[in-house]
C-alpha cells in the first residue's frame, strides 16, 4: 500500500480544526492514516481532528474497495488505543461503499441524520481526511439511505476542501435576506445574521442557511426539506449553482411549487450586491429546465 506523506494529506481548506499530524509508523502493508476526535477536554476548545495510524488487518493483495471499506469501519471504532473518538453517532453502520472515478460514494444507516451542525461537519471531514489519505479516492459523497445527509450545499469533499484552522475564527457577521412563504403562499423575505468563517463564502453561507429553513414560526420552507446543492460559486457576478440529480428527483409535480423554489433561491442569491446573474447545473452542464420551468425566467436580476 503507497503511502501519502503527511504534507500531502494535510493540505485542505473548508471550514474545520486543524488535524494533529500521526507519528510516522514502521511502515505495515495495512497501515491507514486513520482521522479522529479528540476528546473535548483534551483539546480545551482547540483543534478537535487528530489522526492516527491504524492496523487495517488487511489479507494481502486487497483490492481498492476493500481498504476504503476497511478504513470507515476502523473511524466507526475510534483509535486502537481508546485515546481518540468516532465522530460517527451511536449505532450508525455502512449500508453501501462505491467507487468510481476516485470519488468514494458512502452511504450510512439514518443514524448519521442525529447529526447536524459542527458535528456534522467535523463527521464529513473526518470521513473525508481518512478516505482520500488513500491513493486511490480524491472525493467522497456521504448519503443516509440514499439521500443527501443534512442541508449544508456541499455534498461532495475533496481533501482540499478541509480547512486547517479554528472553527472560532469567525471573519464577519453579515445580514442576508433568506426568502421563504408567508401564510398566503407567497415570499416574504426574513433578515437574518450569519457567520461567516475562514475558507466560507457569503454565497455558500447564504445558501445553507436557505436550505435549514426559516427562524420564524409564520414562515414555511419553499425548498423541500432534503433538497441539496452541490456548490455555490461566484465568479464575476454569475452566481453558479450545482444541484445533484438527487435534488432535482424531489421537485414537486405542481408547476407553482417548482416556480416557488426556484424563485426562493433566486431572490435570496440576488439580494446579494455581486450578484447579477444566475446560472443553475446539474452533472456540469447547464440546465435549461427546472422541473417545468425555463430557468431563463430567474437568470438576470430582476430590475427595480
Amino acid at each position: 500500500m503507497k503511502k501519502r506523506t503527511l504534507a500531502a494529506l494535510l493540505t485542505a481548506s473548508a471550514v474545520l480544526s486543524a488535524c494533529g499530524a500521526p507519528a510516522e509508523p514502521q511502515p505495515g502493508e495495512s497501515d491507514a492514516v486513520i482521522y479522529y476526535l479528540l476528546p473535548a477536554e483534551e483539546a480545551q476548545g482547540g483543534d478537535r481532528i487528530a489522526a492516527s495510524w491504524e492496523d487495517l488487518a488487511l489479507p494481502e493483495g486487497a483490492d481498492d474497495l476493500t481498504e476504503a471499506r476497511a478504513v470507515v469501519a476502523r473511524l466507526m471504532e475510534g483509535s486502537s488505543d481508546g485515546m481518540m473518538l468516532s465522530p460517527m453517532p451511536e449505532g450508525v453502520e455502512l449500508l453501501g461503499l462505491e467507487l468510481r472515478d476516485r470519488t468514494a460514494y458512502v452511504d450510512l444507516s439514518g443514524e448519521i441524520r442525529d447529526l447536524s451542525g459542527v458535528e456534522l461537519a467535523l463527521a464529513d471531514y473526518c470521513l473525508t481526511l481518512s478516505l482520500t489519505a488513500l491513493d486511490s479516492i480524491r472525493a467522497v459523497t456521504v448519503t443516509a439511505l440514499g439521500r443527501p445527509v443534512g442541508q449544508q450545499p456541499k455534498q461532495v469533499f475533496y481533501e482540499r476542501d478541509v480547512l486547517l484552522s479554528d472553527m472560532g475564527d469567525v471573519l464577519q457577521t453579515v445580514e442576508v435576506s433568506l426568502f421563504f412563504l408567508n401564510a398566503d403562499g407567497a415570499l416574504t423575505v426574513e433578515r437574518r445574521m450569519l457567520s461567516l468563517y475562514e475558507g466560507q463564502t457569503l454565497a455558500e453561507a447564504l445558501v445553507a442557511a436557505l436550505l435549514e429553513g426559516p427562524e420564524s414560526r409564520d414562515l414555511l420552507r419553499a425548498i423541500p426539506e432534503g433538497f441539496a446543492v452541490n456548490y455555490v460559486r461566484v465568479d464575476n457576478g454569475i452566481c453558479y449553482v450545482s444541484l445533484p440529480a438527487s435534488s432535482l428527483d424531489m421537485l414537486p409535480a405542481d408547476e407553482q411549487a417548482q416556480r416557488m423554489i426556484l424563485w426562493s433561491l433566486a431572490d435570496s442569491l440576488y439580494s446579494l450586491d455581486p450578484v447579477t446573474e444566475i446560472r443553475l447545473l446539474a452533472d456540469g452542464e447547464e440546465l435549461e429546465l427546472f422541473g417545468n420551468i425555463p430557468v431563463e425566467s430567474i437568470a438576470v436580476r430582476p430590475q427595480g
